[in-house]
């Protein structure tokens, strides 16, 4: 292995469309939100969409690859054990290089912020803050998957903070909560990923409820919303039976629901009616499933 393949291995490249599908979702929030502060307004003041999501996903890459090396960093001990393939037991990078661009990443992901708004600062720093907890913290479940579902779900608080606290609507919530849920149990199943065996797999069938959640509360009347919602059934269902099989594809399984986040993403989206958004999302679950076969993602 290279060493640009084992940067490209600890930084879970392949996993990185997600978060910018998860960027789109904070995208339609803003957008909706807008929409309805200015709804007794006969003409609406344009909304300046570009710059600040260029920026933010930016920030949020950033944060992730961050997250990712200081895991690796943290686990290097561990990982001569029981992942003597990852780059650190293989002698590809050293733990101080992890732990430098870490930091590195982390501080420019919050000065960026900061650069954007006061209040895209706080809660990119909010965010850096949980990430280095669930970096001390993951190998308690009863930390790290409160803690991870912590992290994913502000993703989309840090996306509309990027444009305005004004945005922060019932909706923003509503839709974070949703997304934390499928993180916490998408954590929690990956805690038992390298055990042979399928004690975990049924809880695959409680990431379907944030999706159900949201098609029931908001996007009942669109039946784009619940194609969305068949077809992501349908996956989790495929990613159920990686973790039952008889050949034990956890790895596989994990995959699925990792690439889950940009079809949970095009749920949310068209549940708001943003569907030109959406397209985004799709794309971004196109490629994170193309990735995966060529760069593991966990």
């Amino acid at each position: 292995m290279s060493e640009q393949r084992g940067w490209l291995n600890m930084l879970r490249i392949s996993n990185s469309p997600t978060i910018v599908s998860n960027a789109m979702v904070g995208v339609a929030i803003t957008i909706h939100a807008h929409a309805e502060l200015w709804s007794e307004r006969i003409t609406t003041p344009p909304l300046e969409l570009f710059t600040p999501l260029i920026l933010i996903i930016a920030v949020l890459l950033l944060l992730y690859f961050s997250g990712m090396v200081f895991n690796d960093a943290f686990d290097a001990k561990r990982d001569e054990v029981s992942k003597p393939d990852r780059p650190i037991p293989m002698g590809i990078i050293r733990v101080s290089q992890a732990w430098s661009a870490g930091f590195f990443m982390l501080v420019i992901s919050i000065l960026i912020a900061f650069g954007i708004s006061v209040t895209c600062g706080l809660t990119t720093t909010a965010l850096g803050i949980v990430i280095l907890l669930y970096t001390f913290l993951h190998h308690a479940p009863l930390f790290s998957v409160p803690l991870m579902a912590i992290c994913r779900g502000m993703v989309f608080i840090v996306v509309v903070s990027s444009f305005s606290e004004q945005y922060f609507s019932p909706l923003l919530w509503m839709y974070s909560g949703a997304l934390a849920f499928y993180t916490a149990v998408l954590t929690f199943v990956g805690t038992f990923e390298n055990q042979q065996q399928s004690r975990a797999s049924y809880a695959v069938w409680l990431t379907l409820f944030p999706a159900g959640f949201i098609v029931y509360t908001s996007g009942i009347q669109s039946p784009i919303t619940w194609g969305l919602f068949i077809v992501f059934t349908a996956w989790i269902f495929w990613a159920w039976s990686n973790f039952c099989s008889k050949e034990k594809q956890p790895v596989h399984g994990m995959h699925k629901l990792l690439s889950g986040f940009a079809l949970l993403d095009c749920i949310f989206i068209a549940a708001v009616g943003e569907y030109h958004i959406m397209v985004f999302s799709l794309i971004c679950f196109a490629l994170t499933v193309a990735a995966h076969r060529k760069i593991l993602g966990t």
